[in-house]
């Protein structure tokens, strides 16, 4: 299979570069030979590693070609055809949700500001070399670059349990995406229907099991 053309402008390699320049140089040259690290997210209990390669996207529950502007495949066993444009909208159906967002990269510095819908919730997001902020699927997020990694909280309504920590790794051999691919990604990952059921039946609701964060 011929892979298939993307725009080169991405983000999260750029982004990825950053998280190694505070490594020490034998650090960074392990990360250099080293097999393809996966990305990976972590909500509560909950945790996602997901692998980017050439012609695919694959993790627990989510099996996704990249196809020319656009992603297709499933998402715990439903339908996501994804399609954007040279503009970065993004348009299409995920998990039986209905996806309108518009992602472009940011002038000033690497990084990807994208806005519009996810299914019925609004969705605001920016990721930038020190944070991620912003809102999809329902739940807000607001982490910072800290130990080669973003962490922070992540914040729904009071129906899906209290506050949980967050923590998304981007590896530093991460295949190239345009942004509107990664626009797309990352709303999936954060509006939680990417993750996977919480492994402890006790734990809060919401299924986190995690604690409030302290004031």
């Amino acid at each position: 299979m011929t892979q298939p053309p993307f725009p080169r402008r991405a983000v999260l390699a750029p982004l990825a570069v950053v998280l190694v320049l505070g490594m020490s140089p034998l650090a960074a040259a392990e990360v250099t030979v080293s097999v393809r690290e996966p990305l990976l997210l972590q909500v509560g209990e909950r945790q996602l590693e997901l692998r980017i390669e050439p012609e695919s996207i694959s993790g627990a529950g989510l099996q996704l070609r990249r196809v020319e502007g656009g992603l297709s495949g499933t998402l715990e066993g439903q339908p996501v055809e994804l399609r954007w444009d040279e503009t970065g909208d993004i348009t299409g159906r995920a998990a039986g949700q209905s996806v309108d967002l518009t992602a472009v990269p940011l002038a000033a510095q690497a990084g990807l500001r994208m806005s519009g819908w996810f299914g019925g919730d609004t969705a605001e997001l920016a990721l930038t070399p020190t944070a991620l902020s912003g809102s999809v699927g329902g739940c807000g997020y607001s982490l910072s670059l800290a130990a080669n990694r973003y962490s922070g909280w992540r914040t729904c309504d009071a129906t899906r349990g209290p506050p949980v920590p967050v923590t998304l790794r981007i590896p530093a051999n991460i295949v190239p995406l345009g942004a509107a691919e990664e626009g797309a990604l990352l709303a999936l990952l954060l509006s939680a229907e990417a993750l996977p059921p919480a492994s402890s039946p006790g734990g809060t609701a919401g299924g986190d099991g995690a604690r409030t964060p302290s004031p």
